[in-house]
């Protein structure tokens, strides 16, 4: 097959959890046989080349602002990439995510034009209790009414999609996010013993104010503890930056014990994951959640939430533990229970992975979007013929 990715943010620059998956399912389906291209609209001043080929995944970089006036311009460029790629025969599929709604409006193509629910502004909005943008609830929600077809990464946000954006379009399948499984793997003697990693983005969504709040009670109980934050910057509706909003809640002692390291190569990330005891994500809701899936994938051992779908992936006390966003106090108990307990530790950084190999790995994932895409073109072709 010659599938198309739509993807804003394909590495090695800033990007969330849509540019990790599009590069890592791009690479197994390549590695599988198949021909992959990926088309996206950057700044201007984005790392990484116009063109590259990424492992055989072919990477296209249209450059542009997205300014009042120009971002039109900027979907309608992309979408002429993608219309005359299909008329060629160069592609069998497009697959799109709901994040900003780049899909909407786009007339038939030759080919099926797939969405895969990734957790859209119009959700996160609603699980935050915020109004959504008018402008964006329209164009994410028509990328649906568009679509052929449409996939989710997990039960939760497939839901979260359809109450969010009142959608009576049908599901098709719930496929959860491939993850590349190391194959060798640190034990617990050998890892940094004090060391506990988040990543992701700097946000309220992740939970990292709770976090912060709650690592002031891990330093008082633990003084050797150090917390190292992997993930770019955001701001607050006020414009402020979520990291010195952060910095400014601390105490001196707590301070220094927390290094933020900003965006990194995925290579840093998952060295730094292999490298020390624990992971913690509090977050307030995830499509899927890349980044605690692969901690436990490479033996950590990992704090996920009790909001969804945390308890839809991982379960409490067997290959993790869960805890609520909203309680610091549980968030510290987390924490201290690992670092203080050896055993616990390792059990589940053990189990996690077991996990991981068992249910989310790229050998186990990969066969199930191959069957999705096959199904999708040959129901598409079923219909042009009628």
């Amino acid at each position: 097959m010659n599938i198309c990715f739509v993807c804003n943010e394909y590495p090695p620059g800033p990007h969330g959890g849509i540019g990790t998956f599009t590069q890592v399912l791009g690479r197994a389906l390549v590695r599988a046989g198949h021909q992959v291209r990926v088309i996206g609209h950057y700044s201007p001043n984005y790392p990484g080349p116009d063109y590259e080929e990424d492992q055989g995944v072919r990477v296209w970089r249209l450059r542009g602002p997205t300014s009042r006036g120009r971002w039109i311009w900027a979907r309608y460029r992309l979408f002429r990439y993608v219309a005359r790629w299909a008329k060629a025969g160069e592609i069998d599929l497009v697959e799109v995510p709901d994040y900003q709604g780049w899909a909407a409006f786009w007339p038939r193509l030759e080919v099926p034009v797939v969405v895969r629910a990734s957790g859209c502004a119009t959700c996160n909005a609603f699980v935050l209790n915020r109004p959504a943008d008018r402008l964006m609830r329209l164009l994410e929600r028509w990328t649906y009414i568009r679509a052929d077809a449409w996939l989710a990464k997990s039960y939760h946000v497939a839901q979260m999609t359809r109450t969010s954006l009142n959608l009576n379009t049908d599901i098709k399948v719930i496929i959860y996010n491939l993850i590349q499984v190391p194959t060798q793997l640190k034990p617990i003697s050998q890892r940094q013993r004090d060391a506990v990693v988040f990543a992701g983005t700097l946000s309220a969504l992740k939970g990292v104010f709770s976090l912060c709040q709650a690592w002031s009670v891990v330093i008082n109980n633990y003084p050797s503890a150090s917390l190292h934050m992997y993930g770019k910057n955001s701001f607050t509706r006020d414009r402020e930056s979520i990291r010195q909003v952060l910095e400014s809640m601390m105490q001196e002692n707590v301070r220094r014990s927390v290094f933020f390291h900003g965006h990194v190569g995925r290579e840093v990330l998952l060295n730094a994951l292999a490298e020390s005891r624990i992971a913690v994500f509090p977050s307030y809701t995830e499509s899927f959640g890349n980044a605690p899936i692969e901690a436990m994938a490479c033996g950590c051992a990992t704090i996920y939430t009790k909001r969804p779908p945390g308890p839809e992936l991982v379960e409490d006390g067997v290959n993790g533990l869960l805890v609520d966003p909203d309680d610091p106090n549980e968030i510290a108990d987390a924490i201290l229970r690992l670092l203080q307990d050896d055993e616990l530790a390792r059990r589940l950084g053990e189990a996690g992975r077991r996990l991981v190999e068992e249910r989310y790995s790229v050998e186990v994932i990969l066969p199930q979007n191959v069957r999705f895409y096959e199904e999708c073109i040959a129901d598409f072709e079923a219909k042009r013929r009628l």
